[in-house]
């Protein structure tokens, strides 16, 4: 401990005006690499029979993927996350990233690139003649993601079957967030109105200069949504008969997205809220009627039977969304004897006959696990300080337990950069709350730690410590970093908990400007037997200081094989083996100063301790 608080005094307090909290998109798009890897023998949309109008998208009913019934390719991104107040749930996001959630190979610093795209099925347009047929959809630049430079652009191209020839009608620069925007558009030249024809979105993307490449991320968003293609239409045929659903739901919980089913159960109505929040938009020129707003609520884990509410009839105002309050909360979750629950609320709203079912239903699942959480589990950013000075800059996240329990390890989500931080060592930090609610006094610390990336969709990687904590109250949890690189922890944009993070950078704590909610989670109780496990006090080495040669002893497994790596206090790896064996090493070529070393049994612990070289 003394060694923790003697480094941060000396680097602490030097800052320069340079160095700030930061958030940013994500490198690549975990939840379309992690659908790759679950399904491998997926098939990328191949070519249908031609469609007959009318073509109508609103990718409220489709996800990751476009429809292959209606699209060609998939490159865009299907989700319900990034777009800000779109006609309808669900929207298809044109970015920098490719069909498996990777950054084009092409994509290069300065210069723009042709990214996504989105192209439709062969389409009937076989209407010699017609002056009636239009197409028409909304856009959006931005939402909550990384707003596309003015060199960027999104533009639409119609394809000539007789002449195989693409033809580029419309397009718009980049710019920063706005409302969607609707666009109409006429098909009446003749090399259009063929059978095949198509159409295609597409953008330009580019990742402008970085001085820090760990900023370097997917970027330049584009939002598309309500895609229709049909006859019979004008220019001024701008209304849409609909009521949607705009936004997901979120968690029943009062102060959480999610807390251990063991505290719930303890507390229960204490922790939910008095109202449920629903998002939906009139989409017509006229007032509409919902005839009834519906509820239910289904144990996935239990036998518990399922649970109906009535919310009653609405009339959203005309192009407004409506937040629905509903007093009282109707439902209860049985308990079981698990360690876990899982439950599924879904909202339903019926109206007219003739609107559009398809954005009607939204669902959300409550899940009861061993740890608390502020997000949603959906990282839309990466979070982090970064910049001259942050080196030895601290960032705390606030947590209030519903009962007094042993914290067993913590669960962070690392989101992916053009230079990843995996080499950056950092330091997990546990600090009591003063009495002005800033990190007060040291509980833990745990040095030598390392960022880990997972394969998988928003999947945390856990660390568990040595020996669990009692914790009695509110505390924080958070990290000191080693470097001034950017740590990039997965940030929520959808649950807003900015309130409970603060940044130390100079001495001072300092709440958090960015909105949002890091995707850091505090395990109680029981844990995982496959994870990283922190085993600080089990690895010894002396002499401590040392000279030539230091004497490793820490509790030797003979069937295990063990790697060995040495970093400095700029987390840079000096030495690594493979396969040690031997419990003497030599340091003689290391130079004077502070080191961490790191014992992998190739399994699931890992040893980690400091040294200083004399």
């Amino acid at each position: 401990m003394k060694f923790s608080f003697s480094i941060l005094l000396i680097f602490l307090f030097v800052v320069t005006s340079s160095a700030q909290e930061y958030t940013n998109s994500l490198r690549g798009n975990p939840q379309i690499r992690n659908f790759i890897k679950k399904n491998p023998a997926y098939k990328k949309n191949k070519s249908k029979a031609v469609l007959e109008l009318p073509f109508w998208d609103d990718f409220s009913d489709s996800y990751i993927y476009p429809k292959s019934d209606l699209w060609q390719d998939d490159a865009a991104y299907i989700n319900n996350t990034l777009a800000v107040n779109p006609p309808s749930i669900g929207v298809a996001t044109l970015d920098a990233v490719d069909s498996e959630g990777k950054i084009y190979d092409r994509a290069d610093y300065n210069t723009s690139f042709l990214a996504d795209s989105l192209t439709s099925q062969p389409i009937n347009l076989n209407y010699p003649g017609n002056s009636t047929i239009f197409l028409s959809f909304y856009y959006q630049p931005q939402g909550i993601g990384d707003a596309p430079e003015p060199s960027d652009s999104l533009f639409l191209e119609f394809y000539a079957p007789n002449e195989n020839t693409w033809t580029e009608v419309w397009s718009v620069a980049g710019s920063d967030n706005k409302d969607f925007t609707l666009v109409v558009l006429p098909i009446n030249q003749a090399k259009f109105l063929k059978d095949s024809f198509q159409f295609r979105f597409r953008n330009y993307a580019s990742f402008g200069a970085s001085t820090y490449p760990s900023l370097a991320t997917n970027c330049d968003f584009w939002h598309i949504d309500y895609v229709y293609l049909n006859k019979n239409r004008n220019a001024a045929d701008t209304v849409f008969h609909d009521i949607a659903f705009t936004k997901p739901l979120h968690s029943l919980l009062s102060n959480y997205e999610a807390v251990p089913w063991k505290h719930f159960k303890e507390t229960n109505s204490q922790t939910l809220k008095s109202n449920i929040t629903v998002n939906f938009k009139n989409n017509d020129n006229i007032m509409r009627l919902i005839d009834s707003l519906n509820f239910t609520l289904e144990d996935l884990t239990g036998t518990s039977a399922k649970q109906y509410w009535y919310g009653g009839t609405y009339t959203p105002v005309k192009f407004l969304e409506s937040n629905v309050n509903l007093s009282g909360q109707p439902f209860n979750f049985p308990e079981n004897n698990s360690n876990t629950s899982k439950f599924k609320l879904t909202a339903r709203i019926v109206t007219d006959s003739y609107d559009s079912t398809q954005n009607n239903t939204v669902s959300y699942i409550q899940s009861f696990d061993n740890f608390y959480a502020y997000d949603d589990g959906s990282a839309e950013a990466g979070y982090g300080i970064y910049g001259n000075g942050t080196k030895y800059g601290q960032v705390a996240l606030k947590f209030s337990p519903l009962k007094n329990d042993y914290l067993t390890g913590v669960d962070m989500y690392f989101t992916r950069a053009f230079k990843d931080a995996s080499q950056k060592y950092f330091w997990i930090y546990l600090w009591k709350v003063d009495s002005n609610g800033l990190p007060g006094d040291t509980i833990r610390t745990y040095e030598g730690i390392l960022p880990e990336y997972e394969n998988e969709i928003n999947k945390f990687h856990q660390y568990i410590f040595d020996k669990p904590v009692l914790i009695d109250g509110d505390f924080f949890i958070g990290w000191t970093q080693t470097t001034e690189d950017k740590l990039n922890i997965g940030f929520d944009y959808n649950t807003i908990n900015n309130d409970k993070v603060f940044y130390n950078i100079s001495g001072e704590w300092i709440p958090s400007a960015e909105k949002g909610s890091l995707m850091i989670h505090p395990i109680f109780g029981s844990i995982q037997s496959s994870v990283q496990k922190i085993n600080k006090e089990s690895l010894k080495i002396f002499p401590n200081p040392a000279t030539d040669y230091i004497t490793i002893d820490f509790d030797r497994n003979h069937q295990n094989n063990y790697s060995i790596e040495i970093y400095n206090i700029q987390g840079t790896r000096v030495f690594y083996q493979t396969n040690f064996n031997q419990n003497t090493l030599s340091i003689q070529n290391l130079k004077k100063g502070i080191y961490f070393v790191r014992l992998n049994d190739n399994h699931s612990k890992i040893y980690s301790t400091k040294f200083i070289k004399n």
